[in-house]
């Protein structure tokens, strides 16, 4: 497998140009691309953004930081940024059809030897994208903020080649990722399962009037995820007991909420245009904060525990 050193990202929004940010600082050249030029100085401002908070935070130097963004060449055209490529990432909408013409675009314009890889959450790129390459194409699933977040899945194709996985798996380690490979596709994958259980129970209590978004918050961050980045899931089984695990388990409790496709607190604040930090009004009111403010804050935390973590050998 060719040594990944050109990498060709599409789509230059949240994800995108974070990934963009992410190869760059590696020591990768990077071709960003997007088919709304628009987006590209805005993707430029963000990763120079995200580059200061982590010089900020001691995690580069300024002059490490100068290098990373001298390495990424934005660009409005898809050919031009995959032409010589050795990894082209799509970073598009979550939308099939869009999906499918990128990685046709891709298996046209890159070199032969390149491998081809979604960022898709949920979708099985492998039953509806066709290229001339299939043991060379997978999904890198990177998780926001992508700069920041160490865990990257990897999840294999049917025809994935074992020498694609580990050429993934090899570079993302390198690059200092957690990558985790599934060696079939499974929707969600594993960290997006468990983030969709959440999603559903935050739901059902919000909108059944069991709790307010604050109280879900507290829950969350004051109990069981306070206790989550040093015994995981599964390693809290062991301290609590599997004894008391099989118990609780017999007892059956809890009953999860019937699965539903929309909640009435989301569509009420979607219908009063409060979409979340980008409108300065969600869940919360963020008092006239700007998306890059909040950003920044919150990269700011995740690094300091993203320190400690590291410091106590957990990541």
């Amino acid at each position: 497998m060719t040594d990944i050193r050109n990498v060709a990202i599409v789509g230059a929004g949240t994800m995108g140009h974070a990934l963009a940010h992410v190869f760059a600082a590696h020591g990768c050249t990077v071709r960003l691309t997007d088919d709304r030029p628009e987006t590209l100085p805005a993707a430029l401002a963000m990763i120079r953004a995200e580059l200061a908070t982590l010089v900020e935070m001691k995690r580069m130097s300024d002059e490490d930081a100068a290098r990373a963004l001298e390495r990424i060449h934005p660009t409005g055209r898809l050919e031009q940024a995959a032409s010589e490529a050795d990894l082209a990432i799509e970073a598009v909408v979550e939308d099939a059809a869009v999906k499918q013409a990128v990685f046709a675009a891709l298996d046209r314009y890159c070199p032969p030897h390149a491998i081809l890889a979604s960022n898709t959450s949920y979708l099985n790129i492998f039953d509806f994208i066709a290229t001339g390459r299939p043991a060379k194409v997978a999904i890198t699933h990177w998780f926001a903020p992508p700069h920041i977040i160490p865990l990257v899945e990897v999840v294999c194709g049917p025809e994935t080649s074992p020498e694609t996985a580990d050429a993934l798996q090899q570079l993302l380690t390198a690059m200092g990722k957690r990558p985790i490979v599934l060696r079939k596709f499974l929707p969600g994958f594993i960290a997006n399962r468990l983030q969709s259980a959440l999603t559903q129970e935050s739901l059902f209590l919000l909108d059944n009037g069991y709790a307010d978004a604050e109280d879900i918050d507290t829950a969350a961050r004051a109990g069981f995820g306070l206790r989550t980045p040093i015994l995981g899931l599964m390693q809290r089984f062991d301290f609590a007991g599997l004894d008391l695990t099989q118990k609780i388990l017999s007892n059956r409790q809890y009953l999860p909420p019937q699965l539903i496709d929309r909640s009435p607190s989301v569509d009420a604040h979607v219908a009063n245009g409060e979409l979340g930090i980008k409108t300065g009004r969600g869940f919360y009111d963020y008092g006239g904060r700007t998306p890059a403010e909040l950003a920044r804050e919150r990269d700011r935390r995740l690094l300091r525990l993203l320190d400690l973590l590291e410091e106590m050998g957990e990541i």
